[in-house]
């Protein structure tokens, strides 16, 4: 899995389009289609996937479920199995690369999350997809998830949002500690963290921008990128984090630093 991901927002169609195509000639592998989304957004997505000169073998591609509403094990199962035959009708990699569940079971204990699970856990099982994975998981809903009998799948990803203002958060050793990754979603605290002044002095010192420097620390602490743009210059941007460390002093800042949003919660 590719560290940088693209994710279409709620665009127009032909802006999802464009800027699904505009991701793949700035460099990127990695594209992540949500249900949330919609239908006609993620099939103009496969559509610029499957105009673009890269070969499919070398893009990764996901899809979400949406099943978060079921109310308890049997129709989260029933709601995730559907979702997933959705994802793989309008996103017709075979397999698919990834599919994930955007959002937990608002059910209260195990039984929801379980059900939403085992839904996945059979796809996987019949090598429809490359790998399953979650997000918007807690810890003890992880827990859930590895410590049902019926399960011996461990979630390869856990999305949540994360970036340069959470360096207190445990949510990457809480993670690794059941086997499972962490992907960013909102990695600029929804744009904040591009005019961000600390950011801006780092990236200074490298001929890196703000964004660069937010993303280089992701990726340095193990943690892997879901962005978005419809720019072709900001796409390109985000992938050229690959020529430059972060200092441990500049990291040691950046884990300490709090930004604008916190500091206004």
């Amino acid at each position: 899995m590719p560290i940088l991901a693209f994710g279409a927002q709620v665009w127009p169609d032909d802006t999802c389009k464009t800027a699904t195509s505009a991701a793949l000639t700035a460099g990127f592998r990695f594209v992540w289609s949500s249900m949330l989304i919609g239908d006609s957004c993620q099939k103009a997505q496969w559509d610029a996937i499957q105009s673009s000169s890269v070969p499919l073998a070398q893009i990764f591609v996901a899809g979400t479920i949406n099943s978060g509403s079921c109310s308890d094990g049997d129709s989260c199962y029933t709601q995730t199995k559907s979702g997933a035959e959705s994802q793989m009708q309008i996103l017709a990699k075979s397999p698919l690369d990834m599919l994930m569940l955007d959002f937990p079971s608002n059910a209260q204990g195990c039984d929801g999350v379980v059900g939403q699970w085992k839904a996945l856990e059979e796809i996987y099982a019949a090598k429809r997809v490359r790998t399953i994975a979650v997000s918007n998981f807690s810890p003890e809903q992880l827990k859930c998830l590895i410590s049902a009998n019926s399960s011996s799948t461990i979630p390869s990803v856990n999305q949540v949002p994360y970036s340069v203002g959470h360096g207190s958060d445990t949510v990457v050793a809480d993670d690794g500690a059941f086997g499972t990754f962490v992907q960013v979603y909102s990695p600029l605290e929804s744009g904040m963290l591009a005019s961000d002044p600390l950011l801006i002095k780092i990236g200074a010192t490298y001929k890196k921008s703000a964004v660069q420097v937010a993303f280089k620390w992701i990726a340095q602490r193990n943690v892997t990128i879901n962005t978005q743009s419809t720019s072709l210059a900001h796409l390109q941007e985000d992938l050229a984090i690959f020529d430059f460390t972060l200092s441990d002093d500049d990291m040691a800042q950046l884990n300490a630093h709090v930004s604008k949003k916190h500091i206004m919660v």
